[in-house]
């Protein structure tokens, strides 16, 4: 294909509305039909816009396409491609429209992906972290090292097909002599036709191996957030590039912070007497506990900011900050003395308020 992007394909943005994509679509369409255009080019120029507006007129694909750069995506952790089951990539997609590689030779599969989830607690977004991963996977044989054929004897060209991996048809339409290539029935599209199976893996071509993967989560990652290991998924059939390997992370809801991006928020209860006074307090961080100074006559609720003290910025540079909310701690339980101690204050406060006239003071006719 001329391009991967989707969008690009059709000539539209990735704001365009539906209306705007069945327009591009129907105008290029027409353009580039094989009964109207017989430019060179023309019909893979037409399959490629089909692909697209099957893509991306579908409100689930097109969401999907647009999260994950795929179709499908791989949002659900379990095998397989996240082009959906069978498919490794953008021209499996495009196979499975128009049948061929649209090449005109031997079609080249792309090994399937494979998808899993890690979890993390937020503490571990502070830093770059490396997690190891076991996964199982489909590897070249090692007898026939991925040729299916037993060592000591070769594939053989399909006779169908001569090698070229698709058959051409020709049918009368009211347009013309229409040409349409497929992949070949007898030997699949690849070419090779398999007369002595390898024993080792049944001529199959690939064994299932463990493997441990080092994976590298960056700082700062998000609750949600796919990892994408290019090259790390199941073997090709054929020679054909390897899948990936997409790791899903989840980030575990903590008890004291709460996250908005790279920002933090937490709530800190202070004590009636420091809001009233000022004080320098305490606040917890995810590196342990800054000092805030809290001015006097600071009312509950008041939200102060620690610069720097959020998590890192995954695409970007430096920090978020830490959003420290003060909150009025109540006790639940006083002693005699205490509850004393707070109504001689209460007393003062109302002696000062009603010699200073404070229009509250009025309104409530306290005496």
């Amino acid at each position: 294909m001329s391009g991967t992007d989707l969008y690009e394909i059709l000539g539209v943005s990735r704001e365009a509305s539906a209306d705007d994509i069945k327009k591009s679509y129907r105008r290029l369409a027409r353009q580039f039909h094989p009964d109207v255009n017989s430019d060179p080019g023309a019909e893979e120029r037409f399959k490629e816009i089909s692909v697209a507006y099957e893509v991306l007129s579908d409100p689930q694909k097109r969401s999907q396409y647009d999260q994950f750069g795929t179709v499908g995506g791989p949002g659900g952790m379990g095998g397989g491609s996240p082009f959906g089951e069978g498919f490794g990539s953008i021209n499996d997609l495009f196979e499975m429209f128009f049948g061929g590689g649209g090449g005109g030779g031997r079609r080249q599969r792309r090994g399937e992906d494979i998808q899993r989830s890690i979890h993390q607690k937020l503490r571990d977004c502070l830093t770059e972290q490396h997690i190891e991963l076991d996964i199982e996977r489909r590897e070249a044989c090692e007898s026939c090292g991925g040729s299916r054929s037993e060592p000591g004897s070769q594939p053989q060209n399909c006779g169908t097909c001569g090698g070229r991996g698709v058959v051409v048809q020709v049918r009368e339409t009211l347009l013309g002599a229409m040409r349409t290539q497929t992949a070949c029935p007898k030997c699949h599209g690849e070419g090779v036709t398999i007369s002595d199976p390898c024993r080792s893996c049944r001529g199959t071509g690939y064994q299932y191996r463990k493997r441990r993967i080092d994976v590298k989560v960056p700082a700062g990652i998000d609750d949600g957030n796919i990892l994408q290991m290019s090259g790390m998924g199941h073997t090709a059939p054929g020679g054909g590039h390897p899948g990936d390997l997409y790791v899903q992370v989840t980030v575990e809801p903590d008890k004291q912070f709460q996250r908005d991006g790279a920002d933090l928020f937490v709530e800190l209860p202070v004590h009636y007497t420091d809001l009233v006074s000022g004080a320098n307090v305490e606040v917890p961080t995810l590196e342990g506990s800054e000092k805030l100074r809290i001015p006097a006559g600071t009312d509950s609720h008041s939200q102060f900011t620690l610069r720097g003290h959020g998590l890192n910025r995954l695409r970007g540079h430096g920090r978020g900050n830490l959003h420290v909310r003060v909150k009025l701690y109540v006790p639940q339980k006083l002693n005699r003395q205490q509850k004393q101690l707070l109504q001689d204050l209460k007393e003062e406060d109302i002696k000062a308020e009603k010699k200073g006239g404070n229009f509250l003071y009025q309104l409530l006719n306290i005496r």
